[in-house]
């Protein structure tokens, strides 16, 4: 092969390259820009329901998961790690355009980390949802990042009325249990300068699995 004649194979090969690469982006911003145009309106949708670990109010961390139906009868849901005691919501999950059986025999008892689901009212949903963020606010900690679009999944946040039941912190103090992913000594600083020496619990999980969880954020939305 000339010289000439493989210069210009290399122009072309890298022409398809850079074409491929670039539709590929434009797909991938029009699944996004799909998927928040459903997010934005999912307040609107009929609710399937919210659920949590029978055991929610034991361990200071619940996961919450709350489900829309789309008009298409699709399903658009939010998964909530919540640290009630302390950090507030640790993670969040989204996804839109999940099929109804997938979403109840996959996604849901994932989320649950092998707990069986339990159905509970919406209105104790957003109670311990909004309830941790504005409990964890007081000592200087927000929601993570996800929580922004998540939350629109969620009525706002004044939608139900607070029924006082849920006790965030523990023994009217902060409890920080530490798990796998937290900077322990951020944390605590933290927690030193805004609650005050002695003024709050700090424990080492014994079984980290058990309180920390990092929701699957990895997935791409169901097509």
């Amino acid at each position: 092969m000339k010289k000439g004649e493989k210069k210009k194979q290399q122009k072309a090969l890298a022409r398809r390259t850079k074409r491929k690469a670039a539709q590929k982006t434009t797909r991938s911003l029009t699944q996004v820009s799909s998927a928040m145009s459903l997010l934005r309106e999912a307040r609107s949708y009929p609710l399937l329901g919210c659920w949590a670990p029978s055991d929610w109010d034991q361990h200071g961390l619940a996961v919450v998961t709350v489900a829309r139906r789309q008009p298409n009868n699709l399903v658009t849901f939010a998964t909530f790690l919540v640290d009630y005691y302390c950090l507030g919501v640790k993670s969040a999950y989204f996804n839109v355009d999940v099929p109804h059986h997938q979403f109840m025999s996959e996604y849901l008892p994932k989320m649950m980390l092998g707990a069986e689901p339990t159905q509970v009212p919406l209105a104790l949903a957003h109670e311990l949802i909004y309830g941790s963020v504005e409990y964890a606010a007081r000592w200087g900690f927000r929601p993570a990042p996800d929580f922004k679009i998540a939350q629109l999944v969620l009525d706002p946040p004044d939608a139900h009325p607070v029924t006082g039941q849920i006790e965030f912190g523990k023994d009217g103090k902060p409890l920080f249990i530490s798990g796998p992913h937290d900077n322990v000594q951020a944390i605590l600083h933290q927690l030193t300068r805004t609650a005050g020496e002695g003024a709050f619990h700090f424990m080492t999980a014994i079984d980290p699995s058990g309180f920390d969880f990092t929701l699957d954020a990895g997935e791409e939305p169901a097509e």
